[in-house]
């Protein structure tokens, strides 16, 4: 199966390169094709994600680390793979490689993260509170890249 990029255009969907256009060329008019839709994910929501796993680890203290409550986040939200033991059922959080989850899938996913923070963790946090203090996050390690690229 070939793997290739399109851009939508209005109503349709367009090679971006190539070997795409190429692809498209020996694709008969009138047959059928099956399609795969992913959007590849932006390491924008990567950050996103992170910074607001930073906030919330830096205004609680139950959990001991960042890895902690990155795995207990997976697991509240569903994000987990079950596997059978003889002591029983054992829940181990899946990956959210780039690799694992597309746009779309990772968009839920901080959704449903966000969601927990503001019932479980912080009982009470304003999604739109959480929103901004992850939107100054991020804008502060932007501007701290910033500087140190123009010391170099």
């Amino acid at each position: 199966m070939a793997r290739v990029i399109f851009v939508k255009h209005l109503q349709s969907l367009r090679p971006t390169d190539e070997a795409s256009e190429e692809l498209l060329r020996h694709i008969g008019q009138g047959e059928l094709v099956s399609v795969e839709i992913k959007r590849p994910r932006h390491l924008g929501w990567h950050r996103r994600y992170f910074a607001m796993l930073q906030i919330v680890f830096a205004n609680q203290s139950y959990y001991k680390s960042l890895d902690d409550l990155l795995d207990v986040c997976k697991l509240a939200v569903g994000h987990y793979r079950t596997v059978r033991t003889k002591q029983g059922d054992v829940r181990i959080p899946k990956s959210i490689s780039f690799a694992s989850m597309d746009q779309t899938e990772f968009e839920a996913f901080y959704d449903r993260a966000c969601d927990w923070v503001s019932q479980e963790v912080i009982p009470g946090l304003q999604r739109h509170d959480l929103d901004e203090e992850v939107r100054l996050q991020l804008e502060e390690i932007a501007g701290l890249r910033r500087e140190g690229e123009a010391v170099r």
